[in-house]
């Protein structure tokens, strides 16, 4: 027969581990989602839960400010809605915006947003981002220009001329509406053809700090010539080999999309989700009292759980329905209001997470690019009390229409490695310039200052910095050199010498 040992072992010990509820599950999983997930997933949850109900109210164009109809004039920037006139002759054949060749030409019925959507599904939301971006008096010529936008997402050379005629406002207006539209997503949109279209994108990509100078010099003054592949004549002009002309071309053929509204084209397959525009989850405006962060869905959407179930919940031992019934009025009204307390608690969560990065990156936002801080989602967390993982979650796939019109990723306002770049930048400025530092013995010299560092990474942050390798910044007379990239004028030959 078996003896039971019922010996105690000494190394047993006591653990604790974390009970996380349903509810917090929901939370995180909301949290985590980019917007328009989560309207799939409020949609879905409307058509499988009848306890859940969601009403998506009508909200001002400009600053977001909720509205009592699509008709009542905003009490926070106070747009006024469209008279009767402006809507008849929308409606009908009175409006008197051209007709641009090629795009639409039904005059009977030629209001600017149909003509728009046409091609752009999306021209609605275009607008208001738009609206967003300029004087509340200005909404006419934004309405005049993304009515205008042809199906590769261009305006007419002539389109600020044309504007200003029509509308009877100076050309400067027009300029401010068009560039606050060229600023919008995807890049490119608003161009005045396929150059200035590539143009904006480079931009775009140099403020992100990954300047391509020979490409816009590509783009600028010889596009014709390497789009024909007229590489040998180019390089000529510019003093460089073929093969580098070539290899800025294919960066241009790859990275760069010429037709930026091809993102709203089902047609157009591949391009669709590189172009495709970006809806900001947070708007940043500024006031006469500073910079205020606004959540988009919590304006937008009404949640509450249907009265029905609610008095059905409360009543449901008074009811007369068996226990397939009473399940079900139970478990849906709970899933409802656990729904709605996790939406509830996103919003909360990125408000606070917006209102600490407009403190902690005022400059940034007043600024721009150059006065961003060293900050990461650490910072963030221990500012508003949350754990690390929450901030990175609120802010993983959402998007910002900052104060200057222009959508930017939340991951734009962090970025922990300033530190290490101001460094790099000091101990170049000190070094002998007729013997600069190799990669290899920069990274050694962070090291010794407690910043490690690979020297991939080293030489990575150089070319953000716009700084030459050693041999370049070689000085063979002695004098200081600041390690600075030339200016325009120089590139070719520093790129042909690198």
């Amino acid at each position: 027969m078996d003896v039971l040992d019922m010996r105690v072992d000494s190394s047993a010990t006591q653990q604790q581990t974390p009970n996380i509820s349903y509810r917090q599950i929901a939370a995180v999983r909301l949290l985590q989602l980019p917007n328009p997930e989560l309207e799939a997933t409020i949609a879905r949850t409307l058509e499988e839960n009848p306890a859940f109900e969601a009403d998506t109210r009508p909200c001002c164009p400009r600053c977001n400010n909720p509205l009592e109809t699509p008709l009542s004039p905003c009490s926070v920037c106070g747009s006024a809605p469209r008279t009767a006139d402006d809507r008849r002759r929308e409606d009908g054949p009175d409006f008197e915006g051209p007709s641009y060749a090629g795009s639409f030409t039904d005059e009977e019925n030629d209001d600017p947003i149909s003509r728009v959507a046409a091609t752009i599904p999306t021209g609605e939301t275009l607008l208001q981002t738009l609206c967003l971006s300029i004087p509340a008096d200005d909404a006419h010529i934004a309405e005049y220009l993304v009515g205008s936008l042809d199906h590769h997402g261009f305006l007419p050379a002539a389109i600020v001329a044309d504007a200003a005629e029509a509308l009877g406002c100076d050309d400067a207006r027009v300029e401010n509406a068009l560039r606050a539209l060229q600023r919008l997503d995807p890049a490119g949109i608003g161009a005045r053809g396929a150059e200035e279209c590539l143009l904006i994108q480079l931009e775009r990509l140099s403020e992100a700090g990954d300047p391509h100078p020979l490409a816009e010099t590509l783009v600028r003054d010889h596009l014709r010539d390497v789009a024909y592949r007229r590489f040998r004549e180019v390089a000529k002009r510019l003093g460089l080999t073929p093969k580098r002309i070539e290899a800025e071309w294919e960066f241009i053929r790859h990275d760069l999309y010429p037709y930026p509204a091809h993102g709203f084209d089902s047609l157009s397959g591949a391009l669709t989700a590189s172009a495709a525009p970006v809806r900001p989850d947070v708007v940043i405006r500024a006031t006469s009292n500073g910079f205020v962060a606004e959540v988009v869905e919590r304006n937008r959407y009404v949640l509450r759980v249907n009265p029905e179930y609610v008095w059905a919940r409360k009543n449901l031992s008074h009811l007369q329905c068996n226990d397939d019934a009473r399940t079900h009025i139970r478990s849906h009204v709970e899933q409802a209001q656990t729904f709605i307390a996790a939406l509830r608690q996103r919003w909360e969560t990125m408000q606070r997470v917006s209102d600490a990065l407009i403190e902690m990156q005022r400059e940034f936002l007043e600024v721009g690019q150059s006065a961003l801080k060293p900050l990461t989602r650490a910072d963030v967390a221990r500012k508003i009390g949350l754990h690390e993982s929450t901030v990175s979650r609120a802010t993983d796939g959402k998007f910002v229409l900052l104060p200057n019109g222009r959508t930017a990723s939340f991951d734009d306002f962090f970025d922990a490695s300033l530190p290490a770049k101001k460094a790099l930048c000091d101990i170049i400025a000190e070094e002998n310039p007729q013997h600069p530092f190799s990669d290899e013995q920069l990274m050694r010299i962070l090291q010794r200052q407690g910043i490690l560092i690979a020297r991939r990474t080293i030489a990575k942050y150089r070319e953000e910095l716009q700084i030459l390798p050693s041999r370049l910044r070689r000085s063979r007379s002695g004098q200081p050199n600041s390690g600075q990239r030339p200016q325009e004028s120089d590139v070719a030959a520093v790129v042909a010498t690198a």
